[in-house]
């Protein structure tokens, strides 16, 4: 099964240092100042933790563009640099978050270790926040578990999307990350095992014989995802995603979509790949990404 699913090259290219210096210099920072502003001035907690997401959710896209931008296709490295800007992005927000509270300057806690971890350290024993009118202060264990969850979310996100990033297929001869171009709605692909089998020896009758879905996907529908070279007519690297879109109801009784990839960066042929651009999507939609 050599070669059947795309596998990163492992290459790093200098420059993303770079480019991730600048990002923990600047875009990090940023993001973190805005973020513990906002918990600092909005008073409800329930809202703050819209702001752990909303933060997450930056330092996640900063480490996707860095990886992106400095082409990292090793996922290890990858998932350091994401490590980097988590801890970044948490590091400063807590020096914001200390300095104002303790009404000091910056620099203070950024050349005193000791003296944030002490800053720390009391502001658990005090509390600075509450939870309802008459909720009392929020400290101790309670504190550090709620802080825990912060550095969990504000670190484990970089990570995740740098990884992802990383994994995504890169095509060398191009030295660019490759297009993916989203194909279908088919029908359900119910036999996705078989089709799994006959793509992994090679064999693209099922692939090929996927019927266009009635009512344009309204309902369950299966969605490929082709990835190629720029020049998707010349490419001679294809990978194909299958993903199995799950019709629900949503809690307002509106339909949505369980999304269930069943094949991934699976690498098809030339020939097949072609014939996905131009037999298959004479009879389905073809949409750019």
């Amino acid at each position: 099964m050599n070669n059947l699913y795309y596998k990163p090259s492992g290459k790093v290219n200098p420059i993303s240092i770079l480019y991730l210096l600048l990002a923990i210099c600047i875009a990090v920072p940023i993001l973190a100042f805005i973020y513990t502003y906002a918990i600092l001035y909005i008073p409800l907690i329930y809202l703050n933790f819209l702001c752990v997401a909303g933060i997450a959710f930056g330092l996640g896209f900063v480490a996707n563009f860095v990886i992106g931008l400095g082409k990292v296709r090793n996922v290890m490295i990858a998932a350091i640099f994401g490590l980097l800007v988590g801890i970044v992005g948490l590091y400063v927000s807590w020096i914001i978050w200390l300095a104002y509270h303790f009404e000091a300057e910056y620099m203070t806690f950024v050349t005193d270790v000791e003296g944030l971890k002490n800053a720390i350290g009391f502001a658990n024993e005090q509390g600075t926040w509450g939870i309802g009118r008459s909720g009392g202060m929020v400290d101790g264990v309670m504190l550090s578990i709620v802080w825990a969850i912060e550095a969990i979310v504000m670190i484990g996100f970089p990570v995740f999307f740098a990884f992802s990033k990383a994994g995504e297929p890169f095509i060398e001869n191009d030295d660019n990350w490759a297009e993916v171009t989203a194909i279908g709605p088919f029908e359900l692909a119910l036999n996705y095992t078989i089709l799994k089998q006959q793509l992994e020896a090679r064999k693209y009758e099922e692939l090929l014989a996927l019927q266009p879905a009635e009512n344009a996907g309204q309902g369950s529908h299966t969605i490929l995802s082709l990835y190629h070279g720029e020049n998707r007519n010349q490419s001679k690297e294809f990978y194909l995603t299958i993903t199995n879109m799950m019709e629900k109801l949503d809690k307002d009784g509106k339909l949505d979509f369980d999304e269930k990839v069943i094949i991934n960066f699976i690498n098809i042929s030339k020939e097949a790949g072609q014939q996905l651009l131009t037999k298959i999507a004479s009879d389905a939609a073809v949409v750019e990404n």
